[in-house]
């Protein structure tokens, strides 16, 4: 307590310091400065103090979240390796928009929301929230359920079968039409595409558990591996790619305990297949794909490529750094949108973003379709039309990320209990990580992927962080246990 409690003090003074000292001839340097210490600050937290758990502590839900929010998404080491000459705002697609004494008001609210996240992880709520889930509610039973191998095969099959109806009738990845487009089953199918669409991948996750916990099914881990990799490339998004390599990461380092260095090449080369490969095909399934049968898709690929070389090579691989790199960062945005409600008072067109907060608890119940009748905001889209002033012709949206929605709902004092209460749902994430069973990570893993996904959508993530916590346990548990009773026998 004694080491958090200096770390906290002194990167809060050096905030200040470097405020009082700010000099907009230096700004680069001071925003670069104050970038630095939110870095250092949480790289302290994590290897210098007993805030984490020793035994998983690059897994802990404590390092996902500071790692995700402070270190990749508002700031830190992504901030400091974006720069051109040395100067992040000429290297920023957004950069017309931003001056320094933007960067280093954001700097600040980034550091209030760093500040409160630890302090809510560090505190009791979490726990005491945990206690009253696993015991009061009697969710123990659940989350010690041995997953096994059939479960896993049943959810590889049904996934992979379904993304192979979808993708031969013309339904599967990001250039699909309109579910209306279809009807019969296949419209059910294309509605919830984006659900099926993982069911494998969870499948497979369960199955990378088993298979490096014993070190069997060897040929069933390595065969759904590589189709898993060849749909993840023809859905024409960089997503589904690096999920894949994180679920295989993530189940190595819980069973084993250490990353190797093959993880770690496996990481270049999976970011670089992402940002070149998927990034062409997704070209391809936006501009040219329509109308295509499946048996002509490679061909009418092939020529695409062919055809825009010279784009291609422009748009993906000349700038290919700054893809990668801009993906990972909403600093950017993030202060355009801080310095916009400093600036303006929202209008009643714009979107109610404390209005949405405070039908969350209605919304884990009813949904969402029936709250708004089906015209859900879109906050990326109003971003990039409203504030930044770019053409209406199209939907494309510009995540300014989960601290200036808090600033927009409410301010500094809504951004500060905001990420308080992260940092308590990933403490309450944290004991369950703990209880160290398959069924327990995977719980664990799927609540991480609501709270822990650091887009601007923060009432959906809560929403989901509710319904994973609530309901998936029991309706897993009675699923897998029937299928453990009955004698389904695989290969």
């Amino acid at each position: 307590m004694k080491r958090f409690v200096q770390f906290t003090l002194t990167y809060a003074v050096l905030m200040f310091i470097g405020n009082l000292l700010y000099d907009p001839e230096y700004g680069n340097f001071f925003f670069l400065l104050l970038t630095a210490f939110g870095l250092l600050y949480n790289l302290a937290i994590t290897f210098w103090t007993d805030t984490l758990s020793k035994e998983y502590k690059l897994l802990s839900g404590g390092f996902i979240g500071a790692f995700s929010c402070f270190i990749i998404f508002n700031g830190g080491i992504i901030t400091l390796i974006y720069l051109k000459d040395f100067d992040f705002i000429s290297a920023n697609r957004l950069g017309r928009f931003l001056n320094y004494e933007m960067l280093v008001k954001y700097n600040n609210v980034v550091a209030l929301a760093n500040i409160f996240y630890w302090f809510g992880y560090r505190s009791k709520f979490g726990d005491k929230i945990f206690t009253a889930y696993h015991k009061g509610l009697k969710f123990d039973r659940f989350l010690k359920l041995d997953v096994g191998v059939k479960f896993p095969k049943i959810l590889i099959v049904f996934g992979l079968l379904v993304n192979t109806i979808l993708l031969f009738n013309g339904a599967f990845g990001r250039g699909v039409a309109e579910a209306e487009s279809f009807s019969g089953p296949l419209r059910i199918l294309v509605t919830f595409s984006s659900y099926f669409e993982k069911i494998a991948m969870v499948g497979y996750f369960m199955l990378a558990l088993y298979y490096f916990k014993t070190g069997k099914q060897k040929l069933w881990f390595y065969t759904s591996a590589v189709l898993l990799v060849i749909f993840a490339l023809l859905s024409g998004a960089r997503g589904p790619i690096i999920f894949l390599f994180l679920l295989t990461t993530l189940s190595y380092y819980y069973i084993r305990k250490r990353i190797t260095k093959a993880i770690i090449i496996g990481g270049v080369i999976c970011i670089s297949v992402a940002f070149t490969v998927a990034a062409e095909i997704k070209r391809f399934t936006q501009f040219a794909s329509s109308g295509v049968e499946f048996s002509e898709y490679a061909e009418t690929f092939i020529e695409f490529r062919e055809q825009s070389d010279a784009e291609l090579n422009r748009v993906i691989y000349e700038s290919l750094y700054y893809n990668i790199v801009v993906r990972l960062t909403t600093v950017a945005p993030g202060a355009i949108a801080v310095d916009y409600i400093d600036n303006n008072n929202l209008t009643p067109e714009d979107p109610d973003f404390m209005g949405e907060l405070s039908v969350v608890p209605l919304s884990v119940f009813v949904p969402r379709s029936f709250v708004f009748g089906g015209n859900f905001p879109s906050w990326g889209n109003w971003f990039r039309v409203e504030i930044l002033g770019f053409s209406t012709t199209y939907r494309s949206n510009t995540s300014f990320g989960s601290i200036a929605f808090f600033y927009f709902a409410g301010g500094w004092w809504f951004v500060a209990l905001g990420f308080f209460f992260y940092g308590v749902a990933l403490k309450f994430c944290n004991r369950i990580l703990h209880l160290n069973s398959t069924f327990s990570f995977l719980i664990y893993l799927a609540l991480l992927s609501t709270i822990g996904y650091l887009s601007a959508s923060i009432p959906t993530a809560i929403i989901s962080f509710i319904r994973y916590a609530i309901f998936v346990p029991p309706l897993l548990y009675f699923i897998i246990r029937e299928i453990n009773r009955r004698d389904i026998r695989w290969a």
